[in-house]
């Protein structure tokens, strides 16, 4: 009777694994099909990449919607863009810095694939869980700040540290991550502090 529900365990465990090495593989021929410069997402184009059925990716992912919803996710980690939340202005440098040497160091097939058009439509779709974070990750900063300003601010640090604005950093300005960082670090601190300011003449 102990033997059953421990096999019935192992056997879901190594199903899961399983599972995850094929969601894996299917969202590794995605980006390559990406960079690769196919146009839109192609079901089939991503299936014969993986060497996977089709019916196997909507069965993994739902819809191409799914399987697009789960690329930045995937993106995300394995370019270790998810930066540790500052707790503290003093935090923030370090945050910045260690986000753009991780982008500096992204592959060069991922960084192509998330430059593509189906890359843009991967970050479009989850922009409002990504300012979400900012909003959280800014009122950290400034817990004494209304609502309002918050909002204003998390959107200004969105772009300020995007993979878009670290490109802009290093095209226009030929500055490198360490430089780039303490840019937008003195950037965001000075627009806290002018926006106490602010809300301190207001009052």
């Amino acid at each position: 009777m102990d033997v059953k529900p421990g096999r019935r365990r192992y056997s879901s465990a190594l199903r899961d694994e399983q599972a995850e090495a094929t969601r894996t593989r299917i969202l590794e021929a995605l980006v390559r099909t990406m960079a690769a410069g196919v146009a839109g997402l192609s079901i089939p184009a991503v299936a014969r990449e993986a060497d996977v059925s089709i019916p196997t990716i909507y069965r993994h992912f739902g819809s191409k919607q799914g399987l697009i919803k789960a690329l930045n996710p995937y993106v995300v980690e394995k370019g270790g863009l998810s930066p540790a939340m500052p707790r503290s202005v003093e935090d923030l440098g370090p945050s910045v810095r260690g986000l753009f040497r991780n982008l500096e160091a992204m592959d060069l097939t991922l960084r192509e694939a998330m430059a593509s058009e189906l890359g843009n439509e991967a970050r479009r779709a989850m922009m409002p869980e990504r300012l979400v974070m900012v909003r959280d990750y800014v009122g950290r900063l400034a817990p004494d700040l209304p609502d309002a300003e918050l909002a204003r601010l998390a959107d200004v640090t969105l772009i300020l540290m995007s993979s878009a604005g670290f490109r802009a950093y290093k095209d226009y300005l030929g500055l490198g991550p360490d430089t780039s960082a303490s840019l937008v670090t003195w950037a965001i601190k000075t627009l806290l502090e002018g926006a106490r300011r602010a809300e301190e003449g207001s009052t």
